[in-house]
């Protein structure tokens, strides 16, 4: 709520309580079944169930870590359980998996609702090229839901397809022949880093744009390395969109 007494999000907040509501009231209703199920086996039966949550907890983890070595053993191992739990084992871990899921989701929805309308409000009037468009989609939703280091990289991805298609190789060589090494006859960087320059060298970018478009991609690539930025992953955006409006603008 606002010092108004006003909830600005209240719809968003009335559905966002609803689907929270729905996937709690779920898993306390399947709690309670398979407690009612693992008593029914007696002592053994806690022990059966513990066994299969643990394991949907570890195939859980080891797919958000694409660790399909590690996944196999343990279905393996679920494949040798014996007991009253066993022929249910594959339905109790789907269900285990799909709650697990669902808070994961409940989490990236309340992050959408937050980051939603400050996004809309740096973004507005922008118009970017039909071949970036659906990067920025990509860059929208990492941003939206939370993957703020994927958020980067895909940024300077962005960068990389525009500037590989507005600044031609034979720009880059004009502005590296103008270099110590390019005096030298060294190979022309015919990267991201090369045509940067080169969109500097030819009036394409000013330093401002410039700076922008080079702490993306220095960023973007410390992120690819597991190397997190300190830097509100929104400025990323906000620096990504004025290089690609500078880009469009300055068009031959």
């Amino acid at each position: 709520m606002s010092d108004k007494g006003h909830d600005e999000y209240a719809a968003w907040r009335l559905m966002e309580d609803a689907m929270e509501d729905a996937l709690d009231s779920y898993e306390q209703d399947t709690e309670v079944y398979l407690q009612r199920e693992a008593a029914k086996l007696g002592p053994d039966g806690q022990q059966q169930l513990d066994r299969v949550n643990k394991a949907a907890d570890a195939l859980v983890k080891n797919v958000f870590e694409l660790a399909g070595t590690d996944s196999l053993k343990i279905l393996i191992e679920m494949g040798k359980m014996t007991g009253g739990l066993a022929d249910k084992r594959l339905d109790l871990v789907t269900e285990h998996v799909c709650i697990t899921f669902g808070w994961e989701v409940m989490g990236m929805l309340n992050t959408a609702r937050e980051r939603f309308l400050g996004l809309m409000l740096r973004v507005w009037g922008l118009w970017p090229s039909d071949r970036a468009r659906n990067f920025l989609q990509r860059v929208a939703r990492c941003y939206l839901f939370g993957f703020d280091s994927e958020c980067i990289v895909m940024c300077r991805a962005v960068l990389d397809r525009e500037f590989e298609a507005e600044i031609p190789n034979d720009d880059v060589m004009t502005w590296w022949k103008t270099t110590p090494k390019g005096k030298k006859d060294k190979p022309a960087p015919l990267i991201l880093w090369g045509r940067i320059n080169a969109a500097r060298y030819n009036g394409r970018l000013n330093e401002e744009q410039y700076d922008a478009a080079d702490r993306v991609r220095i960023d973007g690539n410390e992120a690819v390395h597991q190397t997190p930025s300190e830097a509100e992953p929104l400025d990323y955006i906000v620096k990504t969109l004025s290089v690609l409006a500078a880009l469009e603008k300055g068009k031959k």
